[in-house]
């Protein structure tokens, strides 16, 4: 059976984490640490501001000036000034009327305790020491930027792993900190070729140049890899075994990363190499571009071994690599995904997930998602200017408006033009997959919850519920998360398909109590062509032996059309309950609703 991407993403980390170990902690200097990730919490050594200074422009009072009034004024205080080198026994030794001209930046001189814009003053100017100035008053502490109110000593200013950037390193100057200690990233090599590939000279007829080589160098770069050295063989075996010798013995790589030669053809190189040693695997998983893929470790440096076409290896690199380095190291850049609405009609392939080269860009506050180029591996050019890949699972079906997973690159920008989106509303996208004898099983779940749709909290319940159900075979997007008041017309939408489109089980969290907000019964059962309510009884007689709460929920279970429904609890101990029956009932079900034997 052949590895979903993330699957296989995992199982790449394992193998880093198996051979390459722990990255160890290195200390730059701050310039060179942006853009990485610190090795331990960084805590402030001394407080800030280090002394009491003036927010403003302005004059320094003492207290017994603070009703405002006629003051002369003393000599100027400018920031980066001790002022005790001024005023040698306090302002108040200069005199009990004086005020302090005291520049924004400044220390408080003994005795000051408020500071008066000098705009605010008549004349609303800075006069000469010795001149006359008229102030108004003032609440004591105005414009004083305490000591420490920043950062006291000892303040955690930055947590282990966060992302060194400009502000950090500002702070991190700003303590007199010169260096941080960060994570080291890991040290990749990489390899491409074939007697078909080259580079620095002009290729012979049948020959290309070579594009992999800066693809993975450019791809590495501004994903957090720290590209060490660069490779190239021939179709001979020998030439690629002394390639990667040559490699590890001058670079010493934690990594080295292939692209190409891992296919079915005669002259595949990496494959070859790769199946003479002890640990190895050479394969397939469920996505287009990039199912060929490989991995071994050959004298204890692991080998990920990608496909040649170009749009194989980028999306191999962005799905796969950096999900494992990420996983594994937690040095490199962490992988982004968001949700976006497509602004095209788009249908998956059977049996894989496509990742589409795709344009997000703005339209007006939302983030809107656009098809770039055909699907073709080998149609780099049609790459340029995109910045993520969309994801289309198998046989899902996307129209205008609706919700696709867009996964970021690294240096994503949003300012990209797209076309603007139809006006309509965004049903859930179900996912219709299936095995090689078109039985597959499907699922779909929906969260039905208003402050899960306006992210005051995480949805948990739904991420439960998928991951029972892809447990069990089911073939089940991420789950939807519609406000209360949004699921009659988001299931209105999902009964408007065809019935090849439906999943074989619908199963709903929330909105199953007696608050008025809760709608999801009431709006399943006007939708059920049979009712099962004893599949609700067993869910409860469940509940019950946990908590007597259980019996204020009024859930319903049934058919529509050739699709089982039952409605769970939003608490996670609900839906437990319900997975608890269901998981011996469901198959059983999906079996007589599609006509077929079963299990006696």
């Amino acid at each position: 059976m052949t590895m979903s991407t993330e699957t296989y993403a995992d199982t790449l980390a394992r193998l880093l984490l198996d051979t390459v170990g722990e990255l160890p902690a290195i200390s730059l200097p701050l310039r060179e640490a942006i853009g990485r990730r610190l090795a331990a919490d960084l805590l402030t050594k001394q407080p800030s501001p280090q002394f009491d200074n003036s927010q403003m422009d302005g004059y320094g009072i003492g207290y017994a000036n603070v009703a405002g009034g006629r003051f002369r004024v003393g000599p100027d205080v400018p920031a980066g000034t001790d002022p005790t080198d001024i005023y040698h026994y306090g302002v108040n030794g200069y005199g009990h009327d004086t005020a302090v001209p005291i520049m924004t930046g400044a220390k408080i001189p003994e005795d000051v305790v408020a500071i008066i814009p000098v705009e605010q003053a008549d004349p609303p100017h800075f006069v000469d020491t010795g001149e006359y100035v008229y102030l108004p008053s003032v609440e004591v502490g105005a414009f004083i930027r305490k000591t420490g109110s920043d950062m006291p000593a000892g303040t955690l200013l930055a947590r282990e792993n966060t992302l060194v950037d400009a502000a950090l390193v500002a702070a991190a100057a700003s303590q007199g900190i010169a260096e941080l200690t960060v994570k080291a990233r890991p040290k990749v090599a990489v390899v491409a070729g074939g007697d078909e590939v080259v580079a620095g000279r002009t290729p012979r007829q049948a020959q290309i140049f070579d594009a992999n080589t800066p693809l993975m160098q450019g791809f590495g770069t501004t994903h957090g890899m720290e590209i060490v050295a660069t490779g190239s063989t021939t179709d001979e075996l020998r030439d690629f075994q002394s390639e990667i010798d040559r490699l590890i013995r001058d670079h010493g790589p934690d990594i080295i990363i292939t692209s190409g030669g891992i296919s079915e053809g005669k002259y595949e190189v990496v494959r070859q190499l790769l199946d003479r040693l002890e640990i190895s695997w050479v394969g397939k998983i469920q996505q287009q571009p990039g199912g060929p893929q490989g991995y071994g470790v050959y004298n204890r440096t692991p080998i990920i071994a990608l496909p040649g076409n170009p749009i194989s290896t980028l999306v191999s690199l962005r799905m796969l690599v950096v999900p494992a380095l990420w996983k594994a190291f937690r040095s490199c850049w962490s992988p982004i995904a968001v949700q976006t609405k497509i602004n095209s009609t788009v249908t998956g392939i059977r049996g894989k997930t496509q990742y589409r080269r795709g344009t997000v860009g703005l339209q007006g506050a939302d983030l809107v998602a656009q098809i770039q180029g055909e699907a073709s591996s080998h149609l780099l050019a049609q790459a340029v200017g995109s910045n993520a890949l969309l994801e289309i699972p198998p046989l899902s079906r996307f129209k205008p408006g609706q919700t696709v997973t867009a996964h970021l690159f690294a240096d994503v920008t949003f300012d990209l033009a797209v076309k603007p989106l139809p006006h309509m509303k965004s049903p859930p996208v179900v996912d219709r997959s299936s095995t090689g004898d078109g039985q597959g099983k499907t699922a779909q779940v929906i969260t039905a919850s208003t402050r899960a749709a306006a992210g005051t909290y995480e949805d948990e319940a739904g991420p439960q519920l998928v991951q029972w159900l892809r447990s069990k075979g089911y073939v089940t997007p991420n789950a939807v998360v519609v406000a209360d008041q949004d699921l009659a017309h988001t299931m209105t939408q999902l009964m408007a398909k065809d019935q090849e489109s439906l999943p074989d089980l619908l199963i709903t969290s929330g909105g199953t109590g007696i608050s008025p907000t809760d709608q999801t019964v009431d709006v399943i059962s006007e939708i059920l062509d049979v009712q099962l309510p004893h599949v609700m009884t067993a869910i409860l007689l469940e509940g019950l032996q946990h908590t007597p709460h259980a019996a204020l929920s009024r859930g319903v279970a049934g058919i529509v059309g050739h699709t089982f429904v039952a409605t769970l609890p939003g608490s996670l101990g609900g839906v437990r309950d319900g997975m608890t029956v269901l998981d011996d009932i469901v198959d059983h079900i999906v079996e007589q609703i599609r006509g077929q034997d079963h299990q006696r």
